[in-house]
């Protein structure tokens, strides 16, 4: 919290300042009264600091399901909600008759990220817009995978996503990482491998900007 400053000082040095005619005048300099902190570090929370999970680079730490019949994915320049590109994912679990179909993102070139001090402070935020129309349901679920192959699923919820999904604009999706069970699922935070997304029923979708960010509420 913001503390206030004494007045103590202030008034002895106004009062010391004050003397006979001829003296130096006293000039007076505007104070806050409040200390000012500044604004949370967007790049790092807590001393972690591999927040950006996906921005702009197709990368190797990049990868789609290879059933073809049932999903596809590629870099695009437009539309982008920040920066020069996002992805065009494009998916029918049920036509191309496939078992598990995602994508997946192993950002900070697969090395394993200490997580432990995040569960309660932190969520995993996305923009997704859709190609075509608009719809409320978002039929996927968000996993977290570690080093030892533990594998932390959390269903999609509308309470996650700030509206519908439309064709014109892109829609906030913020999954807090209390919500993952990974306690139940003995996953090891201190060794993060990657961050996945798996795909049910059928969808068409851009995706941008998926990062950490501070969260608590």
């Amino acid at each position: 919290m913001k503390s206030l400053r004494t007045l103590l000082p202030i008034l002895i040095a106004a009062t010391t300042a004050c003397g006979p005619a001829g003296k130096r005048p006293v000039r007076f300099q505007p104070m806050d009264l409040y200390d000012i902190q500044s604004g949370h570090d967007t790049n790092q929370i807590d001393g972690f600091k591999q927040v950006n999970i996906f921005s702009d680079e197709y990368s190797s730490e990049v990868w789609v399901s290879p059933e073809k019949a049932c999903v596809t994915m590629e870099k695009v320049n437009s539309p982008t909600f920040e920066g020069t590109a996002a992805l065009h994912i494009t998916w029918d679990k049920i036509s191309g008759g496939c078992k598990w179909i995602g994508v997946g993102f192993g950002w900070n070139d697969w090395i394993a990220k200490d997580m432990t001090g995040l569960t309660e402070s932190a969520a995993i935020q996305l923009q997704v817009r859709s190609v075509k129309g608009s719809f409320a349901n978002f039929p996927v679920a968000f996993a977290v995978e570690d080093y030892s192959g533990a594998q932390t699923y959390c269903g999609f919820n509308a309470k996650h996503a700030e509206g519908l999904f439309t064709d014109s604009t892109w829609t906030t999706v913020t999954i807090p990482l209390r919500e993952f069970p990974f306690k139940r699922k003995n996953a090891d935070l201190s060794k993060v491998k990657q961050f996945m997304i798996q795909l049910e029923g059928d969808g068409d979708i851009y995706l941008d900007d998926i990062r950490i960010i501070r969260y608590q509420q």
